[in-house]
Protein backbone atom coordinates (compact mmCIF):
# COMPACT_ATOMS: atom_id res chain seq x y z
CA UNK A 1 0.00 0.00 0.00
CA UNK A 2 2.63 2.30 0.68
CA UNK A 3 4.45 1.54 -2.55
CA UNK A 4 1.29 2.56 -4.25
CA UNK A 5 1.10 6.11 -2.49
CA UNK A 6 4.51 6.49 -2.90
CA UNK A 7 4.27 6.63 -6.84
CA UNK A 8 1.75 9.08 -6.66
CA UNK A 9 2.00 12.73 -7.48
CA UNK A 10 3.44 14.92 -4.80
CA UNK A 11 -0.08 17.25 -4.97
CA UNK A 12 -1.79 14.10 -5.44
CA UNK A 13 -0.15 12.36 -2.54
CA UNK A 14 -1.00 15.54 -0.11
CA UNK A 15 -4.98 16.12 -0.72
CA UNK A 16 -5.14 12.15 0.54
CA UNK A 17 -2.75 12.53 3.26
CA UNK A 18 -4.92 15.52 4.43
CA UNK A 19 -7.99 13.93 4.68
CA UNK A 20 -6.40 10.70 6.41
CA UNK A 21 -4.98 13.30 9.26
CA UNK A 22 -8.69 15.37 9.83
CA UNK A 23 -10.01 11.38 10.09
CA UNK A 24 -7.47 9.46 11.97
CA UNK A 25 -8.83 8.66 15.30
CA UNK A 26 -4.46 9.14 16.27
CA UNK A 27 -3.28 11.31 13.55
CA UNK A 28 0.39 10.69 14.60
CA UNK A 29 0.53 7.32 13.52
CA UNK A 30 0.70 8.72 9.93
CA UNK A 31 3.91 10.26 10.30
CA UNK A 32 5.72 6.85 10.94
CA UNK A 33 4.73 5.51 7.55
CA UNK A 34 8.00 6.25 6.19
CA UNK A 35 10.61 9.63 6.34
CA UNK A 36 8.99 10.62 2.53
CA UNK A 37 5.38 10.46 3.79
CA UNK A 38 6.48 12.23 7.52
CA UNK A 39 8.14 15.07 5.23
CA UNK A 40 4.66 15.81 3.51
CA UNK A 41 2.32 14.94 6.32
CA UNK A 42 3.87 16.51 9.57
CA UNK A 43 3.43 20.31 7.37
CA UNK A 44 -0.23 19.50 7.24
CA UNK A 45 -0.50 17.75 10.59
CA UNK A 46 1.24 20.72 12.81
CA UNK A 47 0.11 23.59 10.20
CA UNK A 48 -3.32 24.06 11.38
CA UNK A 49 -2.83 22.81 15.27
CA UNK A 50 -6.95 22.25 17.08
CA UNK A 51 -7.13 21.19 20.58
CA UNK A 52 -10.13 20.18 22.28
CA UNK A 53 -9.25 19.72 25.74
CA UNK A 54 -6.56 21.11 28.43
CA UNK A 55 -5.08 18.04 28.36
CA UNK A 56 -4.68 17.43 24.47
CA UNK A 57 -2.30 20.33 25.12
CA UNK A 58 -1.24 19.48 28.15
CA UNK A 59 0.39 16.38 26.14
CA UNK A 60 1.64 18.33 23.10
CA UNK A 61 5.00 17.57 23.53
CA UNK A 62 7.86 20.85 23.88
CA UNK A 63 10.21 18.69 21.57
CA UNK A 64 8.70 17.34 18.37
CA UNK A 65 10.56 14.65 16.12
CA UNK A 66 11.84 15.77 12.99
CA UNK A 67 10.87 19.43 14.52
CA UNK A 68 14.60 20.44 12.59
CA UNK A 69 11.97 20.46 9.43
CA UNK A 70 8.95 22.12 10.72
CA UNK A 71 7.92 25.42 10.63
CA UNK A 72 5.62 27.13 12.76
CA UNK A 73 1.66 26.53 12.30
CA UNK A 74 -0.13 28.89 10.47
CA UNK A 75 -3.19 28.55 12.70
CA UNK A 76 -4.11 27.48 16.28
CA UNK A 77 -7.63 26.77 17.66
CA UNK A 78 -8.59 25.88 21.38
CA UNK A 79 -12.34 24.85 21.87
CA UNK A 80 -12.97 24.11 25.45
CA UNK A 81 -16.12 22.95 26.72
CA UNK A 82 -17.82 24.79 29.49
CA UNK A 83 -16.64 21.86 31.95
CA UNK A 84 -13.23 22.73 31.19
CA UNK A 85 -13.09 26.00 32.78
CA UNK A 86 -11.00 26.35 35.89
CA UNK A 87 -8.58 23.58 35.04
CA UNK A 88 -5.86 26.22 33.68
CA UNK A 89 -6.72 26.55 30.14
CA UNK A 90 -4.43 29.57 29.72
CA UNK A 91 -1.44 28.00 32.19
CA UNK A 92 -1.71 25.29 29.06
CA UNK A 93 -1.53 27.84 26.13
CA UNK A 94 1.28 29.53 27.53
CA UNK A 95 3.47 26.40 27.91
CA UNK A 96 2.43 25.59 24.56
CA UNK A 97 3.66 29.17 23.15
CA UNK A 98 6.40 29.33 25.07
CA UNK A 99 7.95 25.92 25.37
CA UNK A 100 7.33 24.47 21.82
CA UNK A 101 9.88 25.48 19.56
CA UNK A 102 9.47 25.41 15.52
CA UNK A 103 11.60 26.41 12.89
CA UNK A 104 12.21 30.08 12.17
CA UNK A 105 11.05 30.95 15.80
CA UNK A 106 13.67 31.45 18.21
CA UNK A 107 13.18 32.31 22.02
CA UNK A 108 12.62 36.00 21.51
CA UNK A 109 10.47 35.84 18.68
CA UNK A 110 6.42 36.57 19.06
CA UNK A 111 4.61 33.16 17.14
CA UNK A 112 3.31 34.73 14.52
CA UNK A 113 0.19 33.30 13.39
CA UNK A 114 -2.10 33.93 10.68
CA UNK A 115 -5.37 32.58 12.57
CA UNK A 116 -5.77 32.26 16.51
CA UNK A 117 -9.29 30.94 17.81
CA UNK A 118 -10.21 30.51 21.58
CA UNK A 119 -13.95 28.76 21.39
CA UNK A 120 -13.98 29.12 25.61
CA UNK A 121 -14.80 30.41 29.24
CA UNK A 122 -12.84 33.25 30.75
CA UNK A 123 -12.15 32.93 34.56
CA UNK A 124 -11.56 35.71 37.02
CA UNK A 125 -11.00 33.09 39.79
CA UNK A 126 -6.83 33.79 39.66
CA UNK A 127 -6.35 30.44 41.63
CA UNK A 128 -7.98 28.01 38.57
CA UNK A 129 -5.82 30.05 35.80
CA UNK A 130 -3.89 33.01 34.86
CA UNK A 131 -6.39 36.16 34.75
CA UNK A 132 -3.59 38.38 33.07
CA UNK A 133 -3.66 35.85 29.93
CA UNK A 134 -0.35 35.79 30.18
CA UNK A 135 -0.06 33.36 26.90
CA UNK A 136 -1.16 36.15 24.41
CA UNK A 137 1.52 37.98 24.87
CA UNK A 138 3.59 35.43 23.15
CA UNK A 139 1.67 35.79 19.42
CA UNK A 140 1.34 38.22 17.15
CA UNK A 141 -1.85 37.14 15.10
CA UNK A 142 -3.56 38.06 11.59
CA UNK A 143 -6.58 37.08 12.46
CA UNK A 144 -8.20 36.77 15.83
CA UNK A 145 -11.48 35.11 17.50
CA UNK A 146 -12.75 34.55 20.89
CA UNK A 147 -16.43 33.20 21.15
CA UNK A 148 -18.64 31.02 24.02
CA UNK A 149 -18.35 27.05 23.64
CA UNK A 150 -22.47 27.24 24.23
CA UNK A 151 -25.03 26.82 21.26
CA UNK A 152 -25.82 29.88 19.11
CA UNK A 153 -28.84 30.07 20.41
CA UNK A 154 -27.48 30.58 23.64
CA UNK A 155 -26.91 34.14 25.24
CA UNK A 156 -23.89 33.66 27.49
CA UNK A 157 -21.12 35.39 28.71
CA UNK A 158 -17.38 33.84 27.79
CA UNK A 159 -15.32 36.72 27.91
CA UNK A 160 -15.97 38.57 31.72
CA UNK A 161 -15.07 41.74 32.50
CA UNK A 162 -12.49 41.51 34.29
CA UNK A 163 -10.42 39.34 31.29
CA UNK A 164 -11.48 42.11 28.88
CA UNK A 165 -9.40 45.09 30.56
CA UNK A 166 -6.41 42.59 29.97
CA UNK A 167 -7.97 41.93 26.99
CA UNK A 168 -8.03 44.57 24.99
CA UNK A 169 -3.86 45.61 26.40
CA UNK A 170 -2.64 42.57 24.95
CA UNK A 171 -4.29 44.05 21.64
CA UNK A 172 -1.64 47.14 21.73
CA UNK A 173 1.21 44.65 21.88
CA UNK A 174 -0.10 42.78 18.30
CA UNK A 175 1.36 44.61 15.16
CA UNK A 176 0.02 42.30 12.32
CA UNK A 177 -4.19 42.17 13.65
CA UNK A 178 -6.68 42.25 10.24
CA UNK A 179 -9.93 40.88 11.58
CA UNK A 180 -10.89 40.50 15.09
CA UNK A 181 -13.90 39.03 16.55
CA UNK A 182 -15.40 39.03 19.62
CA UNK A 183 -18.26 37.11 20.39
CA UNK A 184 -20.60 36.62 24.07
CA UNK A 185 -18.56 39.29 25.83
CA UNK A 186 -19.54 41.47 29.09
CA UNK A 187 -17.41 44.92 29.04
CA UNK A 188 -16.41 46.20 32.06
CA UNK A 189 -18.20 49.42 34.46
CA UNK A 190 -14.90 51.51 33.79
CA UNK A 191 -14.42 51.93 29.62
CA UNK A 192 -11.52 54.60 29.80
CA UNK A 193 -8.63 54.51 27.39
CA UNK A 194 -9.92 50.51 26.87
CA UNK A 195 -10.42 50.63 23.57
CA UNK A 196 -6.62 50.30 21.91
CA UNK A 197 -5.57 52.31 18.37
CA UNK A 198 -5.19 49.46 15.82
CA UNK A 199 -4.04 51.06 12.72
CA UNK A 200 -3.66 47.71 10.84
CA UNK A 201 -7.77 46.52 11.43
CA UNK A 202 -9.67 46.14 8.57
CA UNK A 203 -12.77 44.33 9.67
CA UNK A 204 -14.36 44.17 13.94
CA UNK A 205 -17.11 42.04 14.78
CA UNK A 206 -18.34 42.18 18.03
CA UNK A 207 -21.65 40.03 18.92
CA UNK A 208 -23.58 39.31 21.67
CA UNK A 209 -21.90 41.96 23.97
CA UNK A 210 -23.58 43.36 26.97
CA UNK A 211 -22.52 46.91 28.46
CA UNK A 212 -21.15 48.11 25.13
CA UNK A 213 -19.25 51.14 26.16
CA UNK A 214 -21.30 53.66 23.09
CA UNK A 215 -18.79 56.98 23.27
CA UNK A 216 -15.58 55.00 23.46
CA UNK A 217 -16.52 52.53 20.96
CA UNK A 218 -17.56 55.49 18.58
CA UNK A 219 -14.41 57.78 19.48
CA UNK A 220 -12.05 54.49 19.01
CA UNK A 221 -14.15 54.44 15.07
CA UNK A 222 -13.88 58.03 14.19
CA UNK A 223 -10.57 57.86 14.84
CA UNK A 224 -8.18 58.92 12.02
CA UNK A 225 -5.42 55.82 12.58
CA UNK A 226 -8.03 53.30 11.96
CA UNK A 227 -8.28 54.75 8.53
CA UNK A 228 -8.07 50.50 7.37
CA UNK A 229 -11.23 50.07 8.98
CA UNK A 230 -13.87 48.60 6.33
CA UNK A 231 -15.92 46.43 8.06
CA UNK A 232 -17.64 46.78 12.05
CA UNK A 233 -19.97 44.75 12.73
CA UNK A 234 -22.55 45.03 16.18
CA UNK A 235 -24.37 42.19 16.67
CA UNK A 236 -26.79 41.29 19.13
CA UNK A 237 -24.98 44.35 21.18
CA UNK A 238 -26.67 45.77 24.31
CA UNK A 239 -26.05 49.26 25.70
CA UNK A 240 -27.01 47.52 29.00
CA UNK A 241 -27.71 43.94 29.91
CA UNK A 242 -29.99 42.19 27.39
CA UNK A 243 -33.06 43.41 29.00
CA UNK A 244 -32.07 46.74 27.96
CA UNK A 245 -31.53 48.70 24.53
CA UNK A 246 -30.19 47.18 21.55
CA UNK A 247 -26.85 49.09 20.33
CA UNK A 248 -28.28 50.84 17.29
CA UNK A 249 -25.96 53.10 14.82
CA UNK A 250 -27.37 56.21 15.76
CA UNK A 251 -26.43 55.59 19.02
CA UNK A 252 -22.96 56.18 17.54
CA UNK A 253 -23.70 58.67 15.57
CA UNK A 254 -25.50 61.22 18.66
CA UNK A 255 -21.75 60.05 20.39
CA UNK A 256 -20.02 61.77 17.73
CA UNK A 257 -22.35 64.88 16.48
CA UNK A 258 -21.87 65.53 20.65
CA UNK A 259 -17.38 64.86 20.15
CA UNK A 260 -18.07 67.81 17.52
CA UNK A 261 -20.60 70.13 19.30
CA UNK A 262 -18.87 73.34 20.07
CA UNK A 263 -17.72 73.99 23.85
CA UNK A 264 -17.47 77.32 23.51
CA UNK A 265 -17.53 80.48 20.60
CA UNK A 266 -15.79 79.40 17.73
CA UNK A 267 -15.05 81.47 14.44
CA UNK A 268 -16.85 80.81 11.53
CA UNK A 269 -14.49 79.27 9.51
CA UNK A 270 -14.06 76.58 12.90
CA UNK A 271 -17.22 76.09 13.19
CA UNK A 272 -17.54 74.95 9.40
CA UNK A 273 -14.50 72.96 9.99
CA UNK A 274 -15.58 71.38 12.23
CA UNK A 275 -19.46 70.80 10.82
CA UNK A 276 -17.77 69.30 8.10
CA UNK A 277 -15.55 67.07 9.70
CA UNK A 278 -18.66 65.74 11.30
CA UNK A 279 -20.44 64.82 8.19
CA UNK A 280 -17.53 63.37 7.07
CA UNK A 281 -16.98 61.12 9.67
CA UNK A 282 -21.04 60.35 9.72
CA UNK A 283 -20.67 59.48 6.58
CA UNK A 284 -17.75 56.87 6.80
CA UNK A 285 -19.68 55.51 9.46
CA UNK A 286 -22.87 54.70 7.83
CA UNK A 287 -20.76 52.95 5.27
CA UNK A 288 -18.40 51.16 7.64
CA UNK A 289 -21.14 49.76 10.67
CA UNK A 290 -23.95 47.21 10.51
CA UNK A 291 -25.81 46.50 13.63
CA UNK A 292 -27.21 43.47 13.30
CA UNK A 293 -30.22 41.20 15.38
CA UNK A 294 -29.55 37.45 14.95
CA UNK A 295 -31.08 35.93 17.59
CA UNK A 296 -34.29 37.00 19.53
CA UNK A 297 -35.58 36.88 22.77
CA UNK A 298 -39.44 34.67 22.91
CA UNK A 299 -40.78 37.61 25.53
CA UNK A 300 -39.33 40.88 26.57
CA UNK A 301 -36.24 43.07 25.67
CA UNK A 302 -35.85 45.21 23.17
CA UNK A 303 -37.42 43.61 19.83
CA UNK A 304 -36.77 44.35 16.26
CA UNK A 305 -39.22 44.15 13.06
CA UNK A 306 -37.72 40.74 12.28
CA UNK A 307 -34.04 40.00 12.41
CA UNK A 308 -31.18 41.60 10.10
CA UNK A 309 -29.55 44.74 9.95
CA UNK A 310 -31.50 47.81 11.76
CA UNK A 311 -30.16 51.65 12.29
Amino acid sequence: MTSILLSLPTELLEQILGIVIAVHPIPAHVLVLNKFIFAIASRILYQHLDFSSTSAMARFPPIIWGSETLRKPNSIAVRLSGGEVGQGAFRQIRRLFESTRFQGVTESDNLELEDLHLCMHSTSDGDADDQNLSALELVNPQRFKWTGPDPAHHFSIAIVAPAVDVLFAHFRTWTRLQDLHLSNIAFPGDTKGLFPILPTLRTLYIGRATLVPVAPLARLLCNPQMSLLTTVRLVDCYVESIWGPRLRRIDLEYAVVQFHTPRGKLLDEEAEQSRRRCAEILDRMRTVVRCEALTERIIGGDRVDGLGVFE
